[in-house]
C-alpha cells in the first residue's frame, strides 16, 4: 500500500471517528431534551470536534436527525427481535413478554419518552424526513401484533392489533405526565393487553 493510500485510510479513519463522537453525543442530546433545543454549536463542542466533522459526515442537522431515529427504529427492532422471536409458537407467551417488557421500561426511572413520538410532537411538518421513520416504526409494531393477533386465532385481528397499540402508545404518552414507578397507571399495560385479548377471542 502506497504512503497517499495509507493518508487516505488515515483521514477516513479520523473522519469516521469524528463522525461517530458527533453522531453518540446528538443521539444522547435529542433524547434527553428534545432535538430543537439542541443546535450544532453545542453538538460539536460537546464532543470536541470541529463543525467541518459533522457536515462531512452529515450535510444538514435535518441528516443527523434522521440518522438518530433510524438508528433508535434499528436497535429498537434487534432487541425485539432477540427478546421475543424465542416465543414465537406460544403467542399468548409473546404477548405477556412483550408487554412485560414495555411496562418495564415505559415504568422506570430516567425514561423520557418514545423518541419517535417526541419527535413528531416537535415536528408537525409531514415533509421532514424523520416522520417517514418514525411512521415506519409505529406501522412496523401494529405489522406485528396482526401476526401475534392471528396466531391467537382473534377474530378481528387487526382490530384486536389496533388496541394493543394503541395501549403501547398510551404507556408512552403517561410516562410522561404521571410518570412511572410501581403505582403508575403503566404498569397496568400487561393486564389490559390480556384482557383486550381474552374479550377479542371470547367473541370468535
Amino acid at each position: 500500500m502506497g504512503k497517499s493510500s495509507v493518508r487516505r485510510d488515515k483521514t477516513r479513519s479520523a473522519r469516521k471517528l469524528a463522525g461517530d463522537k458527533v453522531f453518540d453525543v446528538a443521539a444522547e442530546l435529542f433524547y434527553r431534551r428534545g432535538v430543537r433545543a439542541v443546535g450544532v454549536e453545542e453538538i460539536v463542542k460537546r464532543a470536541g470536534v470541529a463543525k467541518i466533522s459533522l457536515y462531512r459526515n452529515f450535510p444538514s442537522k435535518d441528516d443527523l436527525v434522521t440518522a438518530y431515529l433510524e438508528k433508535r427504529n434499528a436497535d429498537f427492532w434487534r432487541n425485539w427481535d432477540v427478546t421475543f422471536a424465542k416465543y414465537e409458537g406460544d403467542p399468548e407467551t409473546q404477548l405477556k413478554a412483550i408487554m412485560t417488557h414495555l411496562a418495564r421500561r415505559t415504568t422506570r426511572r430516567g425514561y423520557d419518552g418514545c423518541p419517535f413520538v417526541n419527535f413528531c410532537a416537535e415536528f408537525r411538518e409531514h415533509s421532514h424526513p424523520g416522520r417517514r421513520v418514525a411512521g415506519a416504526n409505529k406501522r412496523e409494531m401494529r405489522r406485528r401484533f396482526v401476526r401475534i393477533a392471528r396466531a391467537l386465532d382473534a377474530r378481528q385481528p387487526e382490530l384486536l392489533a389496533d388496541g394493543l397499540l394503541l395501549l403501547v402508545e398510551g404507556a408512552y404518552a403517561i410516562s410522561q405526565t404521571l410518570g412511572g414507578g410501581r403505582k403508575g397507571p403503566g404498569n397496568a399495560l400487561l393486564r389490559s393487553a390480556q384482557a383486550l385479548a381474552d374479550h377479542h377471542r371470547r367473541r370468535r
